[in-house]
């Protein structure tokens, strides 16, 4: 099966409405298909070495390692592909969206977590690690949104190996969220251009008045999304009457 013609069946299956357990069975028959020849991705590959114009079309993403194959016009769902080193696995995060993941060349590694607390005190969790799994080519695994999908992927031997995913339509936008088990922290990771955004905000935050008077001349602030007006906000460690940076006077 072709890329083209994977997300057209999967686009024509997603309109149907299906219910969960119907999208993520229906989901793997028709990623099977796709993992099943991985001799695709070679022209992939060779578009990301010599096409600039393609590599253009690359959204930048929180994973360096990510390569978006497809996003469908109406947001229903997407493909991606993420290209791991050899011993590689990404940080411990979270989804916005419930996902299909297979390994399309070489093994791939998941380890899945537990999240042990409720999630009400901003930047700690507590999480409880399940036993490594290791995804051979042509198999997959299922991922839930939000702290029902916490794992960590990697390569799951020394050599490159290539995993594919389609997920789909987020209900959290803007961000996931990484986590650092030995310490029990968790935060919000941002995609590069929604990065610079916070830290325009947060450097106005800390900066003379001045500075953020130039707020007035951008009328559409006002309606920031939630995770970007949320920067706004004093933080609960700030003190009454402090200045901007944060500092007694």
């Amino acid at each position: 099966m072709t890329l083209e013609d994977f997300c057209s069946r999967f686009h024509s299956f997603v309109g149907e409405k299906q219910d969960m357990p119907q999208i993520l069975k229906k989901g793997k028959e028709l990623l099977g298909g796709l993992l099943g020849d991985p001799r695709w991705f070679g022209g992939i590959l060779g578009r990301i070495i010599s096409d600039p114009a393609y590599l253009e079309t690359q959204t930048p993403s929180v994973f360096a390692n990510e390569v978006m194959l497809y996003r469908s016009p109406d947001r229903s769902f997407s493909v991606m592909a993420f290209i791991w080193e050899p011993g590689a696995l990404c940080a411990v995060h979270d989804h916005s969206a419930w996902g299909i993941i297979g390994s399309l060349l070489n093994p791939t590694k998941e380890i899945r977590y537990r999240r042990l607390d409720r999630g009400d005190i901003e930047g700690h969790a507590d999480l409880e690690a399940m036993p490594a799994r290791v995804i051979a080519p042509g198999e997959m695994v299922y991922v839930a949104p939000l702290d029902q999908g916490i794992h960590q992927t990697g390569a799951g031997s020394d050599l490159i190996s290539v995993s594919v995913g389609v997920y789909g339509k987020s209900i959290r936008k803007g961000y996931i969220q990484f986590f650092d088990p030995a310490n029990k922290t968790v935060s919000r990771a941002y995609p590069p251009k929604i990065y610079k955004r916070i830290l325009a905000i947060r450097t106005l935050k800390s900066a003379p008045e001045f500075w953020a008077e130039e707020l007035s001349a951008f009328p559409g602030v006002p309606a920031l999304p939630e995770y970007l007006a949320k920067e706004f906000r004093p933080s609960p460690s700030c003190r009454k009457g402090a200045p901007r940076g944060g500092r007694e006077a």
